[in-house]
């Protein structure tokens, strides 16, 4: 596997969904183990996720946000930007993708008004 290929299996450089979780988890001084049964995940997972190794699923994400008490729209929101930029983050269309989606969520929101 080259190292670009590598790279891009990865998540965002900066992993924000895997740090915040982290962070929070430390914060609290809760171990792995008990966020990682909250979310009915095994440690390793965990781990991964904190890592930006692995993204959880949206039902492991809505437990998360349910244990830490953050409101799951956010938590979502950074898992699912995430998940577009580990798909799509070193393609030449992204930048245009990211601008159309804006310009679509705009529209719909006018539109719900």
């Amino acid at each position: 596997m080259s190292r670009q290929s590598k790279s891009k299996s990865k998540s965002l450089d900066e992993n924000p969904l895997g740090k915040w979780l982290r962070q929070m988890r430390k914060d609290r001084g809760v171990p792995l183990r008990v966020v990682a049964a909250a979310a009915e995940m095994d440690i390793a997972l965990l781990s991964k996720v904190e890592l930006g190794q692995r993204l959880p699923t949206e039902k492991q994400t809505a437990a998360f946000a349910a244990f830490f008490g953050v409101r799951l729209e956010e938590m979502e929101a950074m898992r699912i930007a995430e998940k577009f930029w580990m798909e799509h983050g070193n393609s030449a269309g992204t930048e245009e993708a990211l601008s159309l989606i804006n310009k679509a969520a705009k529209a719909r929101k006018l539109g719900s008004q």
